[in-house]
């Protein structure tokens, strides 16, 4: 071997040699300290792991085994296996397997067997089993959970994810309930959030406070305002439901692509007008209008909402029935309303064009006698102080134009 050759390897030895025993750990039962280095083992703290640690202010070392407990700070070198709390920060380098507990800050390289608890914030840049928070927590992976008081964050969970503001991870097998949106690519299990989900793929049940979005559901999507997909093999309800394809659609509005869109006027035997606007998939669909009742000036303005399932299609017929909710008013002392099922037979005069007339069993209520105007057949009705309701057999007739 040349000379040259034989010294370097020489040197890259005895370099390994000093390494491994700089860190070599000696087992200590106790560690006791005002702050690094005024403790027990003084500026070589970091080569003890012990069985317990007692600093007033912060503290070092190379492990611990049991309860490690710091005024302010706390810092392992190593591995924890047991507690470790602080007033402020904790810090372990190594695998953390029990509990971190501090004021401020935990950080951690894994925590995978280990509870983290602090008042602001945990950073775990591995896998985490559970973390708990005023702020926010974050972590490569969590098999457990994650609950903070603004936002978590995530590469994969495979439990729950609790957030008082947001969550954000690039998959999530279980549950996320934020109070303002949830983030995530792929969803197998539940999201709920205050106002917006968003994600590519569902798989479960998407439920918040204004929209739901994903390209793919294949589960059940719930919103207070707007369902938005591309494809959807389940059901969406919300007010609006947008998609490419969707199986089952419930809403007042709803566009899919390859759905029923219905553009109508019709009347019924009170004179109620209303252009109605009908939308949904080839059996479910919404009802949303605007009227008004010619023969009672009083009462100009009308809304209709409701929900149809065609029962029936051929050719040149169709049959649906239909629950709507008819209600007139002027904005000031009067109003009046009316709750109907009505079953409409419809004759295709082409393509597009529909005319429709057929009976329906309504319930009718009004605070003001002098607003009512039966034409029906009354079926039942009561007369109480300032208040007239009924139910009566009627009809409602009219066209729709398919686009």
């Amino acid at each position: 071997m040349k000379p040259l050759k034989l010294k370097t390897t020489l040197l890259s030895f005895l370099f390994l040699g000093i390494i491994s025993i700089s860190y070599a750990q000696e087992e200590s039962p106790a560690h006791l300290g005002l702050f690094y280095p005024v403790s027990t083992h003084g500026s070589t703290a970091a080569d003890y792991t012990n069985s317990f640690s007692l600093h007033l202010l912060t503290g070092l070392s190379g492990g611990e085994t049991g309860a490690a407990i710091y005024g302010l700070a706390g810092i392992v070198k190593g591995d924890l296996h047991g507690a470790q709390i602080s007033g402020l920060w904790n810090n372990v380098s190594g695998k953390v397997s029990g509990v971190q507990v501090a004021g401020i800050l935990n950080q951690s390289a894994d925590a995978t067997e280990s509870a983290q608890i602090a008042g602001i914030g945990n950073i775990n840049l591995g896998n985490s089993a559970f973390q708990a928070s005023g702020i926010f927590n974050t972590a490569k992976n969590v098999t457990g959970g994650q609950i903070a008081g603004i936002s978590n964050l995530a590469d994969s969970v495979d439990g729950f994810q609790v957030a008082g503001i947001a969550n954000i991870s690039k998959s999530v097998n279980g549950l996320q309930v934020a109070g303002i949106a949830n983030i995530s690519p792929e969803i197998d299990g539940v999201q709920v959030a205050g106002i917006s989900s968003v994600a590519k793929k569902v798989d479960g049940l998407q439920i918040s406070g204004i929209a739901n979005v994903a390209d793919h559901v294949e589960g059940i999507q719930i919103s207070g305002l707007v369902n938005r997909a591309k494809t959807v093999k389940g059901i969406q309800i919300g007010l609006i439901n947008i998609a490419d394809s969707s199986d089952l659609t419930i809403g007042l509005i709803n566009i899919v692509k390859d759905g029923d869109k219905r553009l109508g006027i019709s009347i019924d035997e009170n004179l109620n007008s209303f252009l109605t606007f009908r939308s949904g998939g080839k059996r479910l669909y919404g009802i949303l209008g605007i009227g008004t009742n010619f023969d009672r000036k009083d009462l100009p303005y009308g809304f209709e909402g409701g929900l149809g399932f065609n029962l029936i299609e051929s050719r040149l017929f169709r049959l649906e029935v239909e629950g709507v909710s008819k209600y007139l008013t002027d904005f000031e002392d009067s109003d009046f309303s009316k709750f109907s099922f009505q079953l409409l037979p419809a004759l295709k005069i082409s393509e597009r064009a529909h005319v429709f007339a057929g009976p329906s069993l309504s319930y009718i209520h009004s605070e003001d006698l002098d607003k009512v105007q039966v034409s029906g057949l009354v079926i039942w009705d009561e007369i109480g102080r300032n208040k007239y309701q009924s139910v009566l057999l009627g009809f409602t007739a009219g066209v729709n134009v398919r686009f």
